[in-house]
């Protein structure tokens, strides 16, 4: 029976996005000062009335300046939630696909099956046969998973791959050299049909959804850098597999492979 490879997607939420007004102004105070305060002799010297002219002039202009720096402050501008056609637009276009993609699972499962013979055609492996009644065996295990929300090998019951099997009426023995095996060997993996949702005011607005290729991708990439599910991926007394694909109500993929 192959490892658990428990991975936990690649969903990076919490990208906020706020609008800011914005002002800028340059007051170098000192600078002020010293114009303020170098004012040629002959007016500093014209009377009492003129001084205190130019000190109130000093002070109000103060005033006014630490005003416009005071109203030129970045302040948050409250966006209703009603209106979210104009907050997704804040958005780079680039990086965001908002419609959810129909994922066909059985082709899924089979892309599944392409990418993990490609492996191991590479290391010198022959193919493994589809095995549709292995692959009901699957598909199975990815429901219960998904309408039940956990991740295991075992169901809630305790039922091992091969007694998932067994209980459907697969039972998988061979003899290969004089020797005898038996059960089923499987992989499972958790994706996911998307990598990224912006949320605004806690309400998720725009989503970065993956197509079918890249789940199938980044599926059997993942089993291949997991040295329990590389091994069984490149065990040469495997001869056949089924894949099973289920997608559960939060946009979870659960993914599950037999061996035989």
């Amino acid at each position: 029976m192959g490892w658990v490879l428990i991975v936990i997607p690649l969903i990076f939420v919490g990208i906020g996005v706020f609008a800011y007004s914005n002002g800028i102004f340059e007051i170098n105070q000192t600078n002020l000062d010293k114009s303020l305060q170098n004012i040629p002799q002959g007016i500093q010297n014209v009377g009492k009335t003129a001084k205190n002219y130019a000190s109130d002039t000093n002070v109000i202009l103060r005033d006014t300046l630490n005003k416009q720096l005071d109203d030129a402050k970045m302040k948050p501008i409250n966006i209703p939630v009603d209106d979210i056609q104009n907050i997704t637009q804040l958005i780079p276009e680039n990086t965001i696909v908002n419609e959810k993609p129909e994922i066909d699972k059985l082709q899924l499962e089979h892309q599944v099956h392409f990418l993990t013979n490609q492996y191991r055609v590479d290391h010198g492996l022959s193919s493994l046969d589809w095995d549709d009644d292995l692959a009901n065996v699957a598909r199975h295990h990815s429901v219960d998973m998904a309408s039940r929300n956990y991740f295991s090998h075992d169901t809630l019951e305790g039922k091992s791959p091969t007694d998932r099997g067994v209980s459907q009426g697969y039972d998988c023995e061979k003899i290969v050299d004089n020797l005898i095996y038996s059960g089923i060997a499987e992989n499972i993996f958790q994706n996911n049909l998307y990598d990224k949702v912006w949320y605004i005011n806690g309400i998720p607005t725009s989503y970065e959804w993956n197509d079918l290729d890249a789940i199938a991708t980044s599926t059997v990439d993942g089993w291949m850098a997991s040295p329990g599910h590389r091994e069984n991926i490149l065990t040469s007394t495997y001869d056949k597999e089924g894949i099973g694909v289920e997608i559960s109500s939060d946009d979870k993929v659960y993914i599950t492979q037999n061996f035989c």
